[in-house]
C-alpha cells in the first residue's frame, strides 16, 4: 500500500540526506495471520495479536515477520552506503554515475562532530578536536575542488563519466532505493540504532525507525521492549550478579512486583520471568 499521507513519511537526516518511505505492505496484524497459518486458527483480536507478536519477538520466532515489506528511497554519503549495503538480506537499487552527472552533494561533519581517535576503540570516535573548525574547511574546500574537477572533466573534456569520478570521496552523496521485510528491519536497527554504531549511520537507523513505526505500532513496541532495549547476561556475569546480591528475592516480594496481567505482559510472561530469576539464582 502506498503512504498514509498524515504520517510523517519522510525525514532530513545530516546537512544533505534524507529518508522517505516509498510503500509497505502489510500492517500490524500480518505477522499474526502469518503465524496463525500453521494451526488454522481464524483472525483475533487486537489484543490477542499484541499478545501473539509480543511471544514471538520474546522467543525469536522470527519468520512471521517475513511477510511484510517496507521501502525506502534514501539519500546518504557514500561511506554511510558501504556500511547500509553490508546488511545483505536487503534489496537495493542505487543511482550511477555512469549513466548521469552526480548531483554536487557532499557531507561535512559540524565541528562538535569532528573527534580525536577514541581511546579504548579502534573503530570509534572520543573526544572532540581542538582543530575541529579548520578541519571542517579543509573537508570543503577538498570536496569543493574535486566537485570542479569532475564537472569540467565531463562538461568541458567529454571524458566518460564512469572514469571522470575515479576520484570521488566517500562525503559525496548518492540515492538508493531499499527495501526489506519486518525481520530485516529489525535486525539492521538493532546494530545500528546501538550507541556504539557510527554516528553518521545511526541518524538515518534513528529516521527508519521512527518513520517504519508508524506503520506497525505494536511490533515496533515489542521490539524496542525484546530486542531494542533489552540486554543479555553472559553465565560470568550472572555469576558476578548474584555474588553482589545480598540475598535471593523472597516469593512474596517477586508476587508483589508483578503487575497486573495484561497483552503488553501476560501471566505467562510473568512465569517466564520468574523461571530466569529461578535459573540464575536470584529467587528463592
Amino acid at each position: 500500500m502506498p503512504a498514509n499521507p498524515s504520517f510523517e513519511n519522510s525525514k532530513q537526516v545530516l546537512d544533505n540526506g534524507y529518508v522517505r518511505l516509498l510503500d509497505v505492505m502489510g500492517d500490524d496484524s500480518s505477522p499474526d495471520s502469518d503465524a496463525r497459518i500453521s494451526t488454522g486458527i481464524a483472525a483475533r483480536s487486537e489484543d490477542q495479536q499484541t499478545t501473539l507478536v509480543r511471544f514471538l519477538l520474546r522467543h525469536k520466532h522470527t519468520t512471521p515477520f517475513e511477510g511484510t515489506a517496507i521501502k525506502f528511497e534514501v539519500r546518504a554519503p557514500i561511506m554511510v552506503i558501504r556500511e547500509w549495503f553490508r546488511h545483505r538480506t536487503f534489496s537495493y537499487n542505487e543511482e550511477s554515475g555512469r549513466y548521469k552527472q552526480l548531483d554536487p552533494l557532499y557531507y561535512a561533519p559540524n565541528e562538535e562532530r569532528v573527534s580525536y581517535q577514541a581511546k579504548s576503540n579502534h573503530q570509534g570516535s572520543g573526544d572532540t578536536h581542538e582543530e575541529a573548525a579548520k578541519f571542517v574547511v579543509q573537508w570543503k574546500d577538498e570536496q569543493a575542488a574535486f566537485e570542479e574537477s569532475y564537472n569540467e572533466l565531463i562538461q568541458t573534456h567529454n571524458v566518460a563519466r564512469e572514469l571522470a569520478r575515479l576520484n570521488m570521496p566517500v562525503s559525496h552523496y548518492s540515492t538508493f532505493i531499499v527495501t526489506g521485510n519486518l525481520l530485516n528491519w529489525f535486525r539492521f536497527l538493532q546494530l545500528r540504532m546501538d550507541a556504539n554504531a557510527q554516528f553518521e549511520i545511526r541518524v538515518y537507523a534513528d529516521a527508519i525507525f521512527e518513520i517504519a513505526k508508524q506503520y506497525f505500532p505494536r511490533s515496533f513496541e515489542a521490539f524496542s521492549d525484546y530486542w531494542l532495549e533489552a540486554v543479555s547476561l553472559s553465565k560470568r556475569e550472572i555469576d558476578l550478579l548474584k555474588q553482589m546480591m545480598p540475598s535471593a528475592i523472597g516469593q512474596d516480594a517477586f508476587t508483589s512486583a508483578m503487575p497486573a496481567p495484561s497483552p503488553n505482559f501476560t501471566k505467562r510472561e510473568s512465569e517466564e520471568f520468574r523461571q530466569k530469576l529461578i535459573r540464575m539464582g536470584l529467587l528463592a
